[in-house]
């Protein structure tokens, strides 16, 4: 047996009493600019809540997934809610990531007093939304260290963002994600079974021929509590998970 193999063989994964209940809130709302937005503090309060159930849930799974009478019923289960969450977290993430694109292009065009005056001006009626998104930019330009942390928040995040991209453009679209207008067709879209050390859903990333590696619902959930330790990555390392995740095309044998 290889090193390889010894390690394939152990549970990469915390005991579901040793994940506290409020983590993946709190490691949400650390990154810059989210928690001054209360309606992404609010989804993700509502995110993490699905997350501890779906935890609970994961670990009953686990438990008895090798019975003689295994719960199908919940790994039915887990099978419909998983792609339902996986969902929520890219939109909640993809909409922190806009909004700190937005407000770094704009800080670099000495836009960002012209938007919020743009935001600010009368409708006739109260958009809270509108008053918001203007104090937020307000916000930035009095406080220039905000927008160099969204820059490196933004990429402290980038990988794993990708990877949940990956996965979610597989379930939605049934493509795999790519740049460019031409998607090549995901392989199996939406196949998932319980993980043996977790009880989570296990999706396979692939790019045509070429299997990239394997993630579960909780390996995400997991990269997300992780935020706050997250470290920058270099250049080397972003380019370097680039090519990782867009493996060269397989060609069919000759013949």
């Amino acid at each position: 047996m290889t090193d390889a193999d010894e390690f394939d063989d152990q549970p990469r994964y915390r005991d579901v009493a040793e994940i506290g209940t409020s983590e993946l809130h709190e490691a949400l709302m650390s990154l810059a600019g989210f928690a001054a937005n209360p309606y992404l503090a609010m989804q993700a309060s509502q995110l993490c809540l699905v997350d501890n159930s779906l935890n609970a849930l994961e670990h009953e799974v686990m438990r008895h997934q090798f019975d003689d009478e295994p719960p199908r019923g919940k790994i039915a289960l887990l099978g419909a809610l998983s792609p339902m969450w996986i969902y929520a977290a890219y939109e909640l993430l993809r909409t922190w990531r806009q909004r700190c694109e937005d407000v770094i292009k704009l800080a670099e065009n000495s836009g960002i007093g012209l938007k919020a005056a743009h935001l600010e001006r009368d409708l006739g009626y109260r958009h809270y939304d509108r008053e918001l998104r203007a104090q937020q930019l307000r916000d930035a330009q009095e406080r220039p260290e905000l927008v160099e942390q969204m820059r490196l928040d933004l990429r402290r995040t980038e990988m794993g963002f990708t990877t949940l991209e990956f996965i979610r453009v597989a379930l939605a679209k049934h493509e795999v994600s790519k740049k460019g207008n031409k998607k090549p067709i995901a392989f199996a879209p939406g196949l998932a079974r319980p993980n043996r050390w977790c009880g989570s859903m296990e999706y396979e990333l692939s790019n045509g021929g070429a299997i990239i590696r394997n993630v579960t619902r909780r390996d995400i959930a997991e990269t997300i509590r992780f935020i706050p330790e997250a470290e920058n990555p270099s250049d080397a390392d972003l380019v370097g998970f680039q090519a990782y995740m867009n493996p060269p095309d397989v060609e069919p044998p000759a013949g």
